[in-house]
């Protein structure tokens, strides 16, 4: 372990495999991807909506094609209306009685490959269920946008950046922890100092990565959700275990014996590593709702992410982080260290 420290190999890849990573995850254009549709009316079974596109290159696109589907109907665009490289105008006929349900709209192009908007429109009629379904009778092709982008998702925009900043982060953390967990139980084992100035050390990184896990988390929550913060299980329960890391020191700091005030630490640190998987993992897996991804009904980043161009970028960007937190670790280690030293010798 000693060793692994005082090495510069792994420090200089970590800056290497952060760098690059912030760097693609920040100057990289999101793909193309439908920001809304609008003005959507029906008069006389035919529909009429405009379509505000993102990243798009409607105005140059080749073999524009649109149309909107549900489980059981399909129905293609008459005529669309190019006004600009992102905003179009659609008709299209419906057949009588009119189809009530929310449909998704699509859109198809040589250029941008295949864009959608997931229940885009909602189309009140009285469908009755002997009524012939509605097909679409132009070929569709789908395709994928060809070049290297940041994934386009509704809701998450370019916040989803983001994803590379908060979460390894957090992953940083939980290393961090978990290598104060293991120290812990060392150091009450062998009784060796340097293990004590290790727990000390990764608890004081872990909880600077908590906090700016938090502020992060909290900037990404107010442009997603509205908020700064809500009432969902993972939050509170990072908020808490926060806490009870911050709670470490005050432990520490009202011990004057030094023996003791180590062998107190290290099961304290070996307490608050239980209870922060319990806070963080256990009770968001319980819980009946929950907003952050991969939790109760939502979906992971691994779905949103299908063409698997974000996965390559984020896990550069977790080891980035891990290595970076490990290198502060380092720091306040020898510093603990030298100040152990110092304090033998008077």
């Amino acid at each position: 372990m000693e060793r692994l420290i005082r090495q510069s190999w792994w420090k200089i890849l970590g800056m290497i495999l952060l760098g690059s990573a912030l760097l693609i995850a920040l100057q990289t254009p999101l793909s193309p991807g439908i920001l809304s549709v609008e003005d959507v009316s029906v008069q006389d079974s035919t529909l009429e909506f405009s379509i505000i596109g993102y990243n798009s290159h409607f105005q140059s696109a080749e073999n524009l094609q649109v149309w909107i589907q549900d489980k059981t109907h399909q129905y293609c665009a008459e005529s669309v209306l190019t006004l600009d490289d992102s905003h179009i105008v659609v008709k299209m006929a419906l057949p009588s009685p009119l189809p009530s349900n929310l449909f998704s709209v699509l859109i198809n192009d040589d250029t941008d490959g295949t864009l959608a908007s997931v229940d885009g429109i909602f189309i009140k009629g009285e469908v009755q269920e002997e009524a012939a379904l509605g097909k679409c009778h132009q070929p569709i092709t789908v395709t994928e946008h060809d070049s290297f982008s940041i994934p386009y998702r509704t809701i998450l925009y370019e916040s989803i950046r983001n994803l590379n900043f908060h979460v390894p982060m957090w992953f940083a953390m939980i290393f961090l922890t978990f290598f104060s967990f293991i120290t812990a139980i060392i150091y009450l084992v062998h009784g060796k100092a340097k293990f004590d100035d290790m727990t000390v050390a990764a608890i004081h990184v872990a909880v600077l990565f908590a906090v700016c896990g938090l502020c992060t988390g909290a900037f990404w929550a107010r442009f997603t959700w509205g908020a700064f913060w809500t009432d969902d299980p993972q939050l509170n329960g990072a908020a808490i275990s926060t806490l009870i890391y911050l709670a470490y020191f005050m432990l520490r700091r009202s011990v004057q014996d030094a023996d003791k005030k180590a062998r107190l630490s290290a099961v304290y640190a070996i307490f608050a590593f239980v209870m922060f998987y319990v806070f963080v993992k256990v009770i968001p897996s319980m819980a009946d709702f929950s907003l952050h991804p991969d939790t109760t009904d939502n979906p992971s980043f691994k779905d949103y992410d299908i063409e698997g161009k974000l996965k390559m970028v984020f896990r550069a960007a977790t080891a980035g982080w891990i290595m970076l937190s490990f290198w502060i670790f380092s720091l306040k280690y020898r510093m603990l260290s030298i100040e152990r030293k110092r304090i033998d010798n008077e």
